[in-house]
């Protein structure tokens, strides 16, 4: 229900579901009751979190007392990690904390009072990117904070960051170090080429530790104690304990972990499973799942947000539908062999639904990466490094045999990686709606689970929903305001073919044409991008635009400073592009770089005029409108992010816009847009769209009308709205 209800229903909702609880329960109305008690459950948890922002957002500068949570991660201007309020109201959520000149011994499972800063969870949305809100929601973060000071409490480390450290001091140079500590302690210190290489080769979920390595862990220890059974009579009573043996190993590395999301849920499943083995209960694959499922969303129903519950439940099933349809007869090796290969095969298939609809492409190497690499990971890599794990804990510290014996069995994975992110090898797709994944992946569960009549022709219809995704479709001209927070991206596009105009900020570590602007050309199936137009030096503009031209290596870069790479002035730009016409204007008396040398962009597609102005100020546009006296406008972006020194009115009521557009981050410190351009344009009537308050503004252009579609106000995902 919380991907499709609008707003946040107010306490009377609330009572209204107790209500009708009772009435189930009195009609014995099981299911239903279930169904409200969730939905009760999921209200209840969305409007506690909500005030519990609330009142830490009022507070002035408060001193509050917590603990270090994770592993601190170190950029060039800050320590980041996640922190636990102990006291107070808002006991027991998160908040994010970065630290400037944070000490050096500061670590997970410290005791600490902080003085914080805090504002709320707000980052740019945009199709394509992570949700950062909804995951805020789904962790019980209620804020994003800044240290101001802090006294420490206790200084011990917890026995997840001690580990940590002592691997980081004694191996930290081996080659497969960031693989060691993924499969181990579930941190990624990955570079850029190796999860380019978890994308190309489709083994992210073999890396991060998950509902797979805790039941895999599990498995094996409850059939080590099976076997010690057998040895011998006095070892029977290894058969009782099997299951809480198991159970505790599986809880030890979900410490290991940092108790992860997907760890929490595994580990639910498992103890659930242990207790109908103690009750000597046997449930079908039908109940068991939707027995797991609804004490999962009994637990916390916010977990319906998380893209990867969905992904886990939909992996579950198919496991489930696949062992029921298919159920292993032929007991010899090369039977368990075909058996294992027709599994990854059906999965590979099957998962690349959802894979479409939340990552927008496909991994050809998925099925040859899933056949090779996790029979190698599940019988190999992952029982030793948890061997090696426990020698590490008995061995002197000065040992080192056991982890470069790891390192030499993690190194054909290393090298597959790396040899993925070399070759790229992810086909994006364009965007797909909910409906045609879900038609999708019900195509292809109706291809392997139900009785085909015709077997022959399974081939043929296998091929249908790649017809689907790659059948041509008409072509209209779109514009994209990207939501990049306190900077500029907009793309124009159409088809597959598009030009950029900025690529957003960087600030510090933060890189927003990674983070945002790469994935939505992604998102939008953009192949092939000719021109990138940096409108001026500033680097809310300019961003990280090598990546772009890494990413597009054909694309033509228009700039008027140096950027150290091939590149053409802003007047180079031709009359057309594909049947656009272009016009560009760049100010005769400003120097290299600065605001006023923005270089001034009007596009006419199907017969409607955009003007794109950079952050020229009010000189500059009367400029303009000497230059072109009757110049129009139907789409506006407001120059400097909507600055008062910008967008006067003159310049507004001269080219007359039907729309203004403003891109600008939540609660700048720049107060943009100000209240001076937005009482301009109240009082010549145009209607503003910011995305601050939009998210990424998508505009189809017809000869007949304008599409508008504000990504905030989209049905999906509606929990952007919750705030």
């Amino acid at each position: 229900m919380s991907l499709f209800l609008p707003i946040v229903p107010e306490l009377l909702w609330l009572i209204f579901l107790l209500c009708l609880i009772l009435i189930c329960i009195y009609y014995r109305l099981l299911f239903f009751t279930g169904l409200c008690c969730a939905l009760s459950l999921w209200l209840w948890q969305v409007q506690q979190h909500q005030s519990h922002t609330e009142l830490l957002l009022h507070l002035s500068e408060p001193w509050l007392k917590g603990q270090v949570v994770s592993i601190r991660q170190q950029d060039q201007d800050f320590s980041r990690f996640l922190w636990q309020i102990n006291e107070g109201p808002q006991q027991g959520y998160l908040v994010r904390m970065r630290w400037q000149h944070a000490p050096e011994l500061l670590g997970q499972g410290q005791d600490w009072w902080l003085k914080v800063r805090c504002k709320a969870v707000r980052a740019p949305a945009n199709p394509g990117s992570v949700h950062i809100e909804a995951n805020a929601y789904v962790l019980g973060i209620i804020g994003n904070c800044v240290v101001k000071d802090g006294l420490l409490l206790n200084a011990d480390w917890d026995h997840r960051q001690q580990l940590y450290q002592r691997l980081q001091q004694k191996i930290g140079d081996l080659p497969s170090f960031s693989l060691i500590t993924a499969f181990t302690l579930g941190e990624r210190p990955f570079s850029d080429e190796l999860w380019l290489g978890l994308q190309a080769t489709a083994l992210g979920h073999l890396i991060s530790i998950s509902g797979f390595h805790i039941g895999l862990l599990f498995g094996w220890v409850y059939g080590l104690m099976l076997c010690f059974a057998k040895m011998h009579i006095q070892l029977l009573w290894c058969r009782k304990a099997a299951p809480f043996v198991a159970l505790f190993a599986a809880w030890y590395y979900s410490l290991l972990a940092g108790f992860a999301i997907p760890t929490l849920r595994a580990l639910l499943a498992l103890a659930l499973t242990v207790y109908l083995l103690q009750q000597h209960r046997r449930l079908s694959y039908s109940q068991s799942w939707l027995l797991v499922c609804g004490l999962l969303l009994l637990i916390n129903p916010l977990w319906v947000m998380s893209i990867s519950f969905w992904l886990t439940l939909y992996a579950v099933a198919l496991i489930f539908l696949f062992v029921w349809s298919y159920p292993l007869t032929d007991r010899s090796d090369w039977g368990v062999i075909k058996h294992a290969l027709k599994f990854q095969a059906v999965m590979t298939l099957l998962m690349s639904a959802p894979t479409l609809l939340f990552f927008h492409g496909i991994a050809p190497l998925a099925l040859l990466s899933n056949l090779i690499f996790v029979p190698w990971c599940s019988l190999l890599v992952i029982p030793y490094l948890l061997i090696a794990l426990l020698l590490e804990l008995i061995l002197p510290a000065e040992v080192l045999w056991h982890w470069q014996l790891a390192d030499l069995l993690l190194s054909p994975l290393q090298q597959w990686l790396m040899a993925g992110a070399s070759m790229d090898y992810w086909w994006l797709l364009p965007a797909q709606t909910v409906f045609s994944a879900l038609c999708i992946a019900l195509l292809l569960l109706a291809l392997f689970f139900l009785p085909a009549a015709a077997p022959n022709y399974r081939m043929a219809l296998l091929l249908l929903p790649f017809i689907f995704l790659l059948w041509p479709k008409a072509a209209h001209w779109q514009l994209h305001v990207i939501d990049v927070g306190q900077g500029t991206a907009v793309l124009l596009q159409k088809g597959d073919r598009g030009l950029l105009y900025d690529v957003g900020p960087v600030y510090g570590s933060f890189n927003a044409t990674e983070a945002y602007v790469l994935p939505y050309l992604h998102y939008q199936g953009v192949r092939q991008l000719d021109y990138l137009v940096l409108s001026h030096a500033d680097t809310d503009h300019t961003g990280a635009f090598a990546e772009v031209l890494k990413s597009y290596p054909g694309v033509q870069l228009i700039a008027d400073f140096d950027t150290g790479f091939p590149q053409r002035p802003c007047l180079s730009l031709p009359a057309y592009y594909l049947d656009a016409k272009l016009w560009s204007f760049r100010s005769q008396f400003q120097t290299e770089e600065g605001n006023n040398s923005s270089c001034v962009l009007a596009i006419i597609t199907a017969g409607w005029q955009t003007l794109l102005t950079g952050d020229i100020a009010h000189s500059v546009e009367a400029e303009l409108l000497i230059a072109q006296p009757n110049l129009k406008a139907d789409l506006l972006l407001l120059g400097h992010h909507g600055s008062k020194s910008s967008s006067q009115l003159n310049f507004l009521s001269s080219i007359q816009p039907l729309l203004a557009l403003n891109s600008a981050a939540a609660n700048n410190a720049y107060g943009h847009p100000s209240a001076e351009v937005l009482g301009r344009l109240a009082l010549l009537q145009i209607p503003l769209l910011n995305t601050a308050d939009q998210g990424a503004v998508r505009i189809e252009m017809t000869e007949q009308q304008l599409h508008i579609w504000p990504y905030r106000q989209q049905p999906l995902p509606f929990w952007l709205q919750k705030q």
